[in-house]
């Protein structure tokens, strides 16, 4: 009889956690279902432009005065970006030259994405600073869990992304150019999408620096994005917040 109880209760509490498990991820689904995002729609046969030239803040969530243009357009084996960093006067304040640093440290442009509808906690971290210094990485955010975070860097001598950069000093603008493999895109998992999840970025420096060491922070750098989740401090890494890039 006291084992046929103890039987009992031990079934009952397993039920009981799966159901807060499960309720847990129901919440959590819910949570990010009800988030919205923009849509930025590219064809094969010209570049197509995004509608506003401004991003937003990061923080709070308004539009940054300084004008980002982003053009796009793909085939079958590749995507292609360019971009325009304007209002930027500080250009020649950046100093990292080599592949795969800390190029967010200072200013930069940047693009998360993955492929599929939705919002993964892998996805590609892709910058590009006023230098033509590149990085890419494969990003682990697990921000659906324990909210644990992971990169693994990729080699860009293998990658098959071409990319240029053009400054301006004069106009204080910055061009980059990036052509970036489908195949490379195709990530997490390798299957042919027509729909991915993407934001973009741009890190912009306020004040004058004579330590080229120096690292942008709340305090002396804007920290913009396509669609900006709105957080109390800067934060890039909100896969639940990345718009729509969908291939027509």
């Amino acid at each position: 009889m006291k084992k046929s109880i103890l039987l009992i209760l031990v079934i009952f509490i397993s039920l009981s956690c799966i159901e807060k498990d499960n309720s847990d991820k129901k919440q959590i689904e819910s949570k990010y279902k009800s988030i919205e995002v923009p849509v930025f729609k590219i064809n094969k046969e010209n570049f197509a432009a995004l509608q506003s030239l401004h991003f937003y803040h990061s923080v709070g969530g308004k539009p940054i005065k300084e004008e980002t243009l982003v053009e796009m357009k793909y085939d079958k084996d590749f995507l292609e970006i360019k971009f325009e960093c304007r209002n930027n006067p500080r250009i020649d304040q950046n100093y990292y030259t080599q592949d795969n640093s800390y190029l967010f440290h200072q200013e930069v442009f940047e693009l998360f994405i993955s492929n599929g509808k939705e919002a993964k906690e892998n996805y590609l971290e892709i910058q590009l600073n006023p230098n033509n210094a590149l990085f890419l990485g494969k990003v682990t955010n697990k921000y659906k869990s324990d909210n644990s975070y992971a990169l693994e860097l990729i080699d860009i001598s293998t990658s098959g992304v071409q990319h240029s950069v053009e400054k301006d000093i004069k106009n204080e603008t910055w061009k980059g150019y990036l052509k970036l493999p489908i195949a490379l895109l195709q990530y997490p998992n390798k299957k042919s999408e027509t729909v991915f999840r993407l934001n973009m970025f741009r890190i912009i420096s306020n004040i004058d620096h004579t330590n080229e060491d120096w690292s942008a922070n709340a305090e002396n750098a804007t920290f913009a994005c396509w669609n900006s989740p709105n957080t109390a401090k800067p934060k890039f890494h909100a896969p639940e917040h990345f718009g729509y890039l969908v291939l027509e």
